[in-house]
């Protein structure tokens, strides 16, 4: 049990409770960008301690994610039924060296240079203060996914046949049918604004796609370039690029805005392919957010198809109110203690799913799932509600009548009032325990809480 991202941050002043929640304003920049780079240098040389400390848990219940900022609300509802949830560690992106000749290319285009952010800083560890009982009781592991991507460097590419030979035919032709492309307006006050839907020949533009991440998306801008010089010896070239205020002739736009497209969709291609590749690695389901990667994957990949996945699927996507607004520690405490209701609850689920994967109508396959768990969780729960207030007052009755025959009892039998105490209370326990096997029993006491 524990996690080693928590060992550093116990006693970091970046989970400091006051200091998260004034926004770290009495600390100076220098003092939390040094936090960090620690923070970084420790959760690389302990890269291999964590990877074992994710992989020692085997199950077919766990479960890797890209997602940008989690919503708690899905680690308290997957909690039900997830073994583990493995979730980028939002702390480990903030960490990333300053790219130099990204910030001077920044510069010269118009952009605003990035600057340290409080704010951002605040709240992710408040996001990770708040998920400190889950990571401790094992359920939800930090894993430094930004650290595959980043780059030291801006790349260099010379595009041959316009990039229409970057990926499968059959796999560039469904991103170039998502793909979407917008002009961009250099504005007078800095920076270049977006024309949404519109594309004219200009020096700037964006390339997104149809049902993908929010952050899938990328700027192009066509530059002029000049050779200087040629250095046959060194195999080197020194070249000038410069950004005219001219557009380019519509020949040269329109050959340009295809190789973007094409450029675009094998860098997010290529993060797709990566992100699935670390979560095999990690012994775990790749779970997206978004229709774009569901389909590239399901259509041009194999993909498992169990019932477990099913299962998760259907958790996933149905909301259960009433977790919303429990007590986080309380949840993973009751996840521990009553480790067969949870397996129990988990097999019920199953069973009952499985009887519905046969169902294509994604509308009647949320509301069947949305009454498996209201029978679980309002119908057999009131009956459990009934069932422990019977126990209670059976309790109450069979002591009096125990207490009151003892007298008899100790001038005939003998028996002893520690005997007919465990009597008492070995009923109860078959009561209990009878109830307990109730795989809306994890629901119920949940509620309780």
């Amino acid at each position: 049990m524990g996690s080693v991202n928590y060992n550093f941050l116990a006693n970091s002043i970046l989970l400091h409770e006051k200091s998260i929640k004034n926004q770290f304003k009495n600390e100076t920049d220098e003092r939390l960008e040094n936090e960090l780079i620690a923070y970084r240098e420790f959760c690389i040389s302990n890269y291999s301690e964590l990877i074992e400390e994710i992989t020692k848990t085997n199950s077919f219940l766990k479960v890797f994610t890209s997602i940008e900022n989690t919503p708690i609300d899905l680690l308290k509802q997957t909690a039900l039924y997830i073994q583990q949830f493995i979730i980028p560690d939002p702390l480990f992106k903030l960490t990333e060296p300053k790219n130099e000749s990204s910030d001077v290319t920044s510069k010269y285009l118009g952009y605003q240079s990035s600057s340290f952010d409080k704010n951002k800083l605040s709240l992710s560890c408040k996001f990770l203060k708040n998920i400190t009982p889950m990571a401790v009781g094992n359920f939800v592991k930090l894993f430094p996914l930004s650290y595959f991507f980043e780059r030291s460097t801006i790349p260099f590419y010379a595009p041959k046949d316009q990039f229409f030979d970057v990926l499968p035919a059959e796999i560039l032709k469904y991103f170039r049918e998502k793909a979407s492309v917008s002009s961009l307006e250099k504005m007078s006050s800095g920076g270049w604004q977006i024309m949404e839907g519109t594309l004219y020949p200009c020096r700037g533009i964006a390339v997104d796609f149809k049902d993908a991440d929010l952050y899938s998306g990328m700027i192009f801008h066509l530059v002029q370039s000049e050779v200087v010089e040629v250095n046959k010896e060194s195999r080197t070239v020194l070249f000038r690029q410069t950004l005219p205020d001219t557009p380019p002739e519509k020949e040269e736009f329109d050959a340009w805005v295809n190789q973007s497209i094409n450029s675009a969709s094998r860098k997010l291609f290529n993060e797709i392919f990566q992100e699935n590749i670390i979560a095999a690695d990690l012994n775990s389901t790749y779970l997206c957010d978004n229709l774009f990667t569901s389909n590239l994957i399901s259509k041009h990949f194999e993909t498992k198809d169990s019932i477990q996945n099913f299962t998760a699927n259907q958790i996933i996507n149905i909301e259960v109110p009433f977790l919303q607004n429990i007590d986080i520690q309380k949840l993973m405490t009751i996840r521990e203690a009553d480790a067969d209701t949870f397996t129990n609850f988990r097999l019920e689920l199953e069973k009952q799913f499985r009887e519905l994967r046969s169902v294509t109508d994604e509308r009647t396959l949320k509301i069947q799932s949305e009454n498996i768990l209201h029978e679980l969780n309002d119908v057999q729960g009131e009956k459990i509600r009934q069932k422990m207030n019977h126990i209670k007052s059976q309790m109450g009755t069979n002591a009096l009548l125990a207490v009151g025959g003892l007298i008899g009892s100790f001038q005939t039998s003998g028996v002893s009032l520690a005997a007919t105490a465990l009597a008492v209370g070995k009923g109860y326990k078959d009561y209990k325990e009878n109830v307990r096997e109730n795989p809306a029993f994890l629901l119920w006491k949940i509620r309780q809480k």
